[in-house]
């Protein structure tokens, strides 16, 4: 299948899947250690999972577009306003992360005496920043090449 923009949507998911299956993985390690580790972990888990979900179906979405696009059930014109669409989620997602950064770091701060809150604050800010840069410069990518 020649590269078109849904072929490359699939592609570039990859990152985020192997993301959630580490995360998810790493942070189920976690588990057992009490305090600060634990509710970090545990953080890392539900983001993790939600990660390999959104992955997975985004990628199953993509390759039946690609698909479609391949067989002229789907025309060009079709294809570059799917561009513009995923290019805008991702700046609005990536608008989200910055928000997820600043309210876990609010709460690691405001709570550091508290291991539980601050572990729970600080994996919500790493969960964040890691997917700003994704959702940034994923949408950087589809600016410049697709639309």
């Amino acid at each position: 299948m020649e590269e078109n923009f849904f072929t490359y949507q699939r592609r570039a998911l990859r990152p985020l899947l192997a993301w959630g299956i580490g995360s998810a993985v790493l942070g189920a390690a976690m588990l057992p250690i009490p305090g600060f580790w634990r509710h970090f972990g545990a953080q890392a888990v539900a983001w993790g999972v939600i990660d390999v979900v959104l992955a997975i179906a985004g990628r199953r979405q993509a390759l039946l577009k690609a698909e479609a696009l391949a067989t002229h059930a789907l025309d060009e014109a079709r294809a570059t306003r799917e561009a513009e669409r995923f290019r805008n989620i991702l700046l609005f997602n990536a608008g989200l992360d910055v928000l997820y950064i600043i309210a876990g770091l609010l709460v690691a701060r405001r709570y550091a005496e508290r291991p539980d809150h601050s572990g729970l604050g600080a994996g919500i800010a790493a969960q964040g920043a890691f997917l700003l840069l994704f959702d940034a410069l994923l949408a950087r990518d589809v600016d410049a090449t697709y639309l």
